[in-house]
């Protein structure tokens, strides 16, 4: 018995003998501002091309969701553009798995035969949705976006000011990466995007 619980006890002492099952994973690290799984807020909006979209209905699926106007001019077509190339550049399979929306920040002007028209122009496939000021004052609230209408010279007579954070959400569609800026880097972005496709 003294022989069998030596051996026991040295076994114990050898160096990588005994293995750990439980290995450390690795954190999740993000390009972006990590949002660590917040929750978000649920909202049903006018879609430019008639039915209603509810982000609900978007579960199962990563969510890129980003702001914007039709008749911005400086901030809005860089994000835009910079979202088509994120689109380009994931795979047909990544995309299946992907659902792209932009939501208006300015609810007075984009009707959404306006959205319709100036998405087709600049052929963006993705939803572009609208809706009563009511509806919208929610998610710019939740969404950190605060739009606020500033004079102009335009036959309107405003343009709007607004932040500019695009959203990525997980399959749960809980909050996992925001880009601040408008002018995000692309290669960066499709990072992240996978990385949320891989780990939710």
């Amino acid at each position: 018995m003294r022989i069998t619980a030596l051996v026991i006890s040295l076994i114990l002492l050898l160096p990588g003998c005994v293995s750990d099952d439980k290995e450390e994973e690795e954190p999740i690290t993000y390009n972006g501002r990590d949002l660590g799984g917040s929750n978000t807020y649920q909202f049903t909006l006018e879609d430019s091309q008639g039915p209603l979209w509810s982000l609900s209905d978007q579960e199962g699926k990563v969510v890129i969701l980003v702001f914007m106007f039709t008749r911005c001019d400086e901030t809005c077509p860089v994000t835009s553009h910079n979202v088509k190339m994120v689109q380009d550049t994931l795979t047909q399979e990544e995309l299946e798995k992907i659902s792209i929306v932009s939501v208006t920040v300015d609810w007075e002007h984009d009707s959404p035969s306006e959205l319709r028209n100036w998405t087709e122009e600049r052929g963006y496939d993705w939803p572009h949705l609208t809706g009563s000021k009511q509806a919208l004052d929610p998610v710019y609230e939740n969404y950190g976006v605060g739009p606020f209408q500033e004079e102009d010279d335009s036959e309107e007579g405003y343009t709007v000011a607004h932040t500019s954070p695009t959203y990525i959400l997980d399959t749960n569609l809980k909050g996992r990466v925001v880009w601040s800026d408008f002018d995000f880097p692309v290669d960066l972005f499709v990072e992240d995007v996978r990385t949320v496709l891989e780990n939710y």
